[in-house]
């Protein structure tokens, strides 16, 4: 498991790295005062798994953002709906989770477009 986590962080450190070179004019970080943790799930909803993250959520008070494919939102309207009741947030991550990079831009588009129809 450590092993797992070290390697995870390695391999994200790296991403932040080359993503700062491929996209130099983004902004990268922020200088704050505030102390503050984003959490945020993606390829969700999940029948089982969804509802246990919610149910951990709750017990530590806390929010996240739930980016959710639209087929599944479709699937679990019922997670969808417990995740807009506990005052967490949905995002759209497509319709049917297409790869960006094998698709034209309006395909990808008509996917976004059709996710959020779906939310």
């Amino acid at each position: 498991m450590i092993t797992m986590v070290i390697g995870f962080i390695c391999a994200m450190n790296l991403s932040y790295r080359i993503g700062k070179r491929v996209y130099p004019d983004f902004e990268w970080s922020v200088s704050t005062e505030e102390q503050r943790v984003y959490i945020t799930f993606d390829d969700g909803p999940h029948p089982s798994i969804t509802p246990w993250v919610l149910d951990l959520l709750r017990e530590k008070n806390a929010r996240a953002t739930f980016f959710v494919v639209g087929s599944n939102a479709q699937e679990y309207p019922d997670v969808i709906q417990r995740i807009v009741d506990e005052g967490h947030s949905l995002g759209n991550h497509t319709q049917s989770h297409l790869k960006g990079w094998s698709v034209s831009t309006e395909d990808y588009l008509e996917d976004i477009r059709a996710c959020e129809a779906s939310i």
